[in-house]
């Protein structure tokens, strides 16, 4: 245990970092590892070499290899993050944290470029290789003293590094008065003998130092550029004669490079300069390195033609090195917003995953920019990336960057903000969807351009899947009611077709009451396509009510199929005479006050009277087959007009005042029952004769008057308060609507005066209730029943709803025939 706990104290700082797998290739003693940081788990690469003695020459040349990779810095020249040094078991370890890479052997298999796009790919890589070596020799003074294909890895973004640095020295030796040997001619024992020149091999340090900087890595490159096309690494150094997999465009360069003589071999500065290595891929990434000093002509030139010239560059390096130079040179201001275009163009070759992890962040950034432009290319792009954004992302990215379009001056940018929500919509949680998104399209549905409120309706339609129950009750008809107004005829094709497209949104209810009135008028729009989308929304939506009134009557039938089945078990129990009129339908009616009324309006209207056998409640009159047996049809009177046949009750109407409102008026008295012939049959001779009789004070007390001017039309009494539009009985009429509709105490739609339920039932009351000493007179001033002088059915004239309750001649009036009397006693008004 105490051995445990000394080695323990004595080992000091921890790697901050892991290892993962080793990678099966790396330059001289060195082992590439991929790793990553303990602290936030960032990718690394680690190289790892150890020895048993700290004075290990490969230790020295290793230890020479960080200090100059500390110190060099250059794009191509692999980027250098931690070093350390530990004593573990008796061997020393150095460690070498760096960007993360990999090998260039295993890069190119991976990629797997056949073709022209391969050779183009592999031109790029030399290209960064030699502006690195070109550097250290001719900037730097140095030598590499080993360029090959192990000495070479590739970044994510497929850019060539050279790292290796171990043999790393000053070209012209030494430093005077030093006492540490030369790292070249020290380390010489790491380099393959496929790999070095003449002077090298040699061992002649003194022509190395006394030749061009560039003439040992000048031959390095050489051997590079042979593994590179041949697609291995070099095996003896009489394979350098074999140019077969050179391409002839490079093969003087690469005949130079391997000059004999070290002062005839090519600079590699020279080499990159080269036409050999320049191409269309080259050309674009050498311009997008250097954007920040081009002016903006050339940037528009370049990125105009870069569509175009997409499809020849090898896809991955224009999905790993295009893709986030094009993003990151949009999101700090260096490129047009025309270069979206390119950029979405790369990111449609990626598959979703690829797509949602190198594109999606960048577009999350660039709808932070204040450039309109560059706003206008992403909203009108967006059908081409908005599927791979994710909810969160749209969320807390890009909908509130978004969403300031929406109240943007221009119109066209708000059309497309608009636009843009048909696929942003969808990711938006119910609470930005509510609180924000349908604030704003209230305010585009009165928007001063017509084509942004038609989208507005067209979007609203589109949307009613994502919303919830209570905000398209509360919004939907609203909007689509207010384009049906709108001038624009679009807008109001719009509102039409999105009624049709959220018809199961919608209640049978809002159909009646709101769908229907507000489409029927536009069955007569001037415009065609409107007339046409009007008349089909209303066939939809009488569909609709059709079916609602199917589903009542099948409820109906079902609910007097339970109360027969009850009354027959009564009748079982209480004896034949149990079922008679007045017994069950009369105490059920004494629980629904709307029972009577529907009940009542049915007798009226078949002139019959009595009751029974109708279902409380039920809005429907008694038909031949379930009227009452004791109802029979009344003989005509003598001399007089037969008696109407038994009808059906008539629909239930609306108030008048509402009518008028509504526009629903026929254009006569304003209740819409103005054609009175049909109520002919229902007079007899006695009625007339009665009324005849009615009249005759009033011909006496006119005679007194002094001369008046000539009588007009009959004088109406105010009309009833307009009932409210839903009340609470069906259909939304009120519960005076449907006795002053159907009973016969019509108000005539604005003349006469109408008598409530609570006073009729009163009065007759009070007449059944009366003793025999008294006269019919006072039974019927009891009653308060008012004579009209002239007219039927409406104005100041009505008939007495009594008269049609009684089927003989003489008028009735709870019983008492009051035909018989005279009219002066009965009376007074």
């Amino acid at each position: 245990m105490f051995a445990k706990l000394t080695a323990l104290v004595s080992s000091g700082p921890s790697f901050p970092y892991t290892l993962g797998e080793a990678y099966g290739t790396a330059w001289g003693s060195w082992t590439h590892f991929k790793g990553k940081a303990k602290e936030d788990g960032a990718a690394v690469s680690i190289f790892k070499i150890s020895a048993a003695s700290k004075g290990d020459p490969k230790l020295q040349s290793a230890r020479n290899g960080v200090k100059r990779l500390k110190m060099v810095r250059h794009p191509n020249i692999l980027a250098f993050k931690d070093t350390m040094e530990l004593d573990d078991k008796h061997e020393t370890i150095i460690y070498v944290v760096t960007e993360p890479v990999t090998p260039l052997a295993e890069m190119l298999a991976e990629l797997d470029v056949q073709g022209e796009a391969r050779n183009e790919y592999l031109a790029m890589g030399l290209y960064h290789i030699a502006k690195a070596v070109g550097f250290l020799n001719n900037d730097c003074q140095l030598i590499h003293g080993n360029v090959c294909m192990r000495a070479v890895v590739v970044t994510p973004q497929l850019d060539w590094c050279l790292h290796a640095f171990d043999l790393l020295c000053e070209a012209s030796g030494p430093p005077l008065g030093s006492s540490e040997p030369w790292p070249l001619a020290a380390g010489a024992w790491a380099i393959g003998s496929q790999y070095k020149a003449a002077e090298v091999g040699k061992a002649d340090w003194s022509a190395v130092q006394q030749g061009p900087p560039w003439a040992v890595d000048a031959w390095g490159l050489g051997c590079l550029m042979h593994e590179a096309y041949a697609g291995q690494a070099l095996a003896r150094i009489e394979d350098l004669r074999s140019i077969d997999a050179i391409p002839k465009a490079v093969l003087p360069s690469y005949q130079r490079l391997l000059a004999s003589q070290p002062s005839r071999r090519l600079n590699p500065t020279k080499l990159a300069e080269a036409p050999a290595l320049k191409n269309s891929l080259v050309d674009t990434i050498a311009f997008l390195e250097s954007l920040a000093v081009k002016d903006s002509a050339e940037k528009d030139l370049f990125f105009k033609r870069l569509p175009a010239a997409l499809p020849a560059l090898p896809a991955p390096v224009a999905q790993r090195k295009l893709l986030p130079m094009l993003a990151s040179a949009l999101e700090f201001g260096g490129a047009p917003a025309v270069a979206l275009g390119a950029l979405l163009q790369i990111g449609a070759t990626l598959d979703a995953d690829d797509f949602a992890a190198r594109v999606v962040p960048a577009l999350s950034k660039l709808f932070a920019s204040n450039d309109r432009t560059i706003r206008r290319s992403l909203l009108e792009s967006i059908n081409s990336y908005g599927q791979h954004l994710g909810s969160a992302a749209v969320e807390e990215q890009v909908y509130p960057h978004v969403a300031t379009g929406f109240t943007d001056s221009n119109a066209y940018l708000r059309e497309l903000t608009l636009k843009s929500m048909l696929v942003l919509a969808p990711k938006l949680s119910q609470k930005t969807l509510n609180q924000s998104l349908l604030k704003y399209l209230a305010k585009l549905q009165v928007d001063e351009e017509a084509a942004i409120r038609a989208n507005t309706t067209i979007l609203l339609g589109n949307l009613a899947p994502h919303l919830g129950e209570a905000a398209c009750r509360r919004v939907l008809l609203n909007a689509f009611t207010r384009a049906l107004k709108d001038g624009f005829p679009p807008a109001r094709v719009a509102g039409l077709k999105a009624m049709i497209a959220t018809a199961e949104r919608h209640l049978p209810e809002e159909a009646a009451t709101r769908i229907v009135p507000a489409v029927a008028p536009l069955a007569i729009d001037p415009v065609p396509e409107v007339r046409q989308n009007a008349l089909a929304v209303l066939d939809a939506f009488t569909a609709v009510l059709k079916a609602h009134t199917r589903k009542l009557d099948e409820a109906a039938r079902a609910a007097a199929a339970r109360a027969d089945g009850s009354g027959a078990a009564a009748g079982g129990a209480l004896g034949d005479g149990a079922g008679a009129p007045g017994t069950t339908w009369g105490a059920a009616l004494g629980t629904s006050g709307l029972g009577w009324a529907m009940s009542s309006m049915g007798l009226a209207a078949r002139g019959g009277g009595g009751g029974g056998g109708a279902v409380p409640g039920a809005m429907q009159g008694f038909g031949p087959g379930n009227a009452p047996a004791a109802a029979a049809a009344p003989a005509p009177a003598s001399g007089g007009a037969a008696a109407a046949p038994a009808m059906a009750s008539p629909p239930l109407q609306p108030g008048n005042a509402a009518a008028r409102a509504d526009g629903w008026d026929d254009g006569g008295a304003g209740d819409g029952w103005d054609g009175d012939g049909d109520m002919i049959a229902l007079e007899d001779a006695a009625e007339l004769a009665a009324r005849e009789r009615l009249n005759r004070p009033a011909a006496r007390g006119a005679a007194m008057r002094p001369p008046a001017a000539p009588r007009g039309p009959p004088m109406r009494l105010p009309p009833p308060p307009a009932p409210p539009k839903r009340g609470a009985g069906a259909g939304g009429a009120s519960a005076d609507d449907l006795l002053g509709g159907s009973d016969g105490w019509d108000d005539g739609g604005g003349g006469g005066s109408p008598v409530s339920t609570a006073s009729a039932a009163s009065a007759f009351s009070s007449v059944s209730a009366g003793s025999a000493t008294r006269s019919a007179a006072e039974r019927a001033r009891s009653a308060h029943v008012a004579v009209p002088g002239g007219g039927r059915g409406r104005g100041s004239g009505g008939r007495l709803g009594a008269s049609r309750l009684g089927g003989g001649g003489a008028m009735k009036l709870n019983g008492a025939k009051l035909g018989a009397k005279k009219s002066d006693d009965l009376f007074d008004f």
